[in-house]
């Protein structure tokens, strides 16, 4: 039986799980619904019924019922108002985010240049061969390895956040587990001080502001993500000074990577910040952003703690299907290098493209019942999640955040039922969906 609950419904009568279900359970492919490029040819702000603009509030506030309008009627979309065209079915998503020939990451992955101030050595905005050699430069800091080495450090710091926001009969769980954990987990990985954290949890809550329905970084962000180049640029220098003296930087953080790279002639002097400023927030915000999603799902669907504490064997099937079923990175951009054709629509020469991953995780072509919350669901090689994007430019992370879901909610489960109260908050940026502030309180 799957185990699958109706996004309308707050419980599950039972568990009928077991670990050897959910790995022995035969893959399910849904009826074929139109193969792309033969569905209806996008709406030009012709329909008034179908709109989409990634800055609005329809978007920030319920997505994934205008991503179904846009994969029935428009599956590449024009929003003139932004130039902007719009891609939100399965296999487009993953088609567009492999062509690397003709959509370039030269500008960035964002519509709103949040990656402007990130200087040289920004890798997403960087196109092969440069990509490949400032990639391969940082490549040792996300292998397996180094990633469940840190286990046991994020384990402690779950447990001393939890414990403490357990022992205040409740708090913010955004400001006061979920950011801290994911700093504590980046500054680790990184090769930052545990210092830094509280200046690193003002920076993340300053440069995510957003006014909803506006294009534009505000002001305050863009001074935020400047100072954040001055701290790092500090840091390499001291870490640099070490190594000029005699030390050496042969730790696996990715400051000694990036000076290790910059020896090896793969990292330029002047991209050594900005791969470090893009490695940190990458390893914050979208991972910050998981981490309350699991806890909003928990509280959606209360069973699944008695459930998975039952069975923890699950808990690595229910972080993987809340990062599809509540993508916490929503959208990448490109820009075409030359005219393409996407789902049979023909889209000009340097031309912004957004590739929708949350549509794609909810694409009925790729996913059967997927408005279902169902984590017996079997994901093959045809039909992953995109959560973390395809192609060169996937996100290095990934590991790391499914490592930090997991073990935030083994820790959990040790304790009390967790119950959202009162209003959260949604972080405003639109590419991270998850909440800046998520009340929460402890029930026995």
């Amino acid at each position: 039986m799957s185990l699958a609950t109706d996004p309308n419904t707050t419980d599950i009568q039972q568990c009928p799980f077991s670990g050897a279900a959910l790995a022995g359970e035969e893959a399910r492919m849904p009826d074929p619904v139109a193969a792309p490029g033969m569905g209806p040819k996008p709406a030009l702000e012709t329909d008034p019924g179908v709109f989409y603009d990634p800055l609005s509030y329809a978007a920030y506030d319920h997505p994934y019922e205008l991503y179904k309008i846009l994969r029935d009627k428009a599956p590449v979309y024009y929003n003139e108002r932004r130039d902007l065209y719009v891609v939100s079915r399965y296999t487009d998503v993953q088609a567009g985010l492999r062509n690397h020939g003709q959509l370039s990451s030269a500008l960035g992955n964002d519509m709103d240049g949040t990656h402007a101030s990130y200087g040289a050595g920004n890798l997403i905005m960087v196109d092969a061969p440069r990509h490949t050699s400032l990639r391969s430069a940082v490549r040792r800091v996300f292998v397996g390895r180094e990633i469940l080495a840190k286990e046991d450090g994020i384990r402690a710091l779950a447990r001393h956040l939890i414990t403490e926001l357990r022992e205040n009969g409740g708090g913010d769980f955004a400001t006061e587990v979920a950011l801290p954990l994911a700093i504590g987990a980046a500054t680790k990985m990184i090769g930052m001080a545990v210092e830094d954290s509280g200046m690193l949890q003002e920076h993340l809550l300053r440069s995510m502001v957003r006014t909803v329905g506006e294009f534009g970084v505000p002001d305050d962000a863009a001074v935020s993500n400047q100072e954040a180049e001055e701290h790092l640029a500090d840091v390499f220098g001291k870490r640099s000074e070490e190594v000029e003296a005699g030390g050496t930087a042969t730790g696996s953080d990715a400051i000694a990577q990036i000076i290790l790279g910059m020896h090896a002639g793969k990292v330029e002097p002047d991209e050594q910040v900005g791969l470090a400023h893009l490695i940190l927030s990458a390893a914050i915000d979208a991972p910050a952003a998981l981490l309350t999603n699991l806890v909003a799902t928990l509280d959606k669907f209360p069973a699944f703690q008695r459930c998975l504490a039952e069975d923890p064997a699950a808990i690595p099937a229910f972080v993987e299907e809340t990062l599809r079923f509540d993508t916490p990175g929503q959208n990448l951009c490109r820009q075409t290098t030359a005219e393409i054709t996407i789902a049979g629509v023909t889209i000009p020469a340097d031309s912004r493209v957004m590739f929708l991953l949350g549509s794609a995780n909810r694409d009925e072509r790729a996913f059967q019942n997927p408005d279902f919350f169902d984590i017996s669901r079997e994901l093959t090689p045809e039909n992953r999640i995109m959560t973390f994007g395809d192609g060169i430019h996937a996100c290095l992370g990934a590991p790391l955040a499914r490592l930090a879901g997991r073990v935030l909610v083994e820790t959990l489960l040790e304790g009390p039922e967790i119950r959202v109260v009162g209003l959260p908050e949604r972080w405003a940026k639109q590419m991270v969906r998850g909440f800046a502030k998520l009340p929460v309180k402890f029930v026995d």
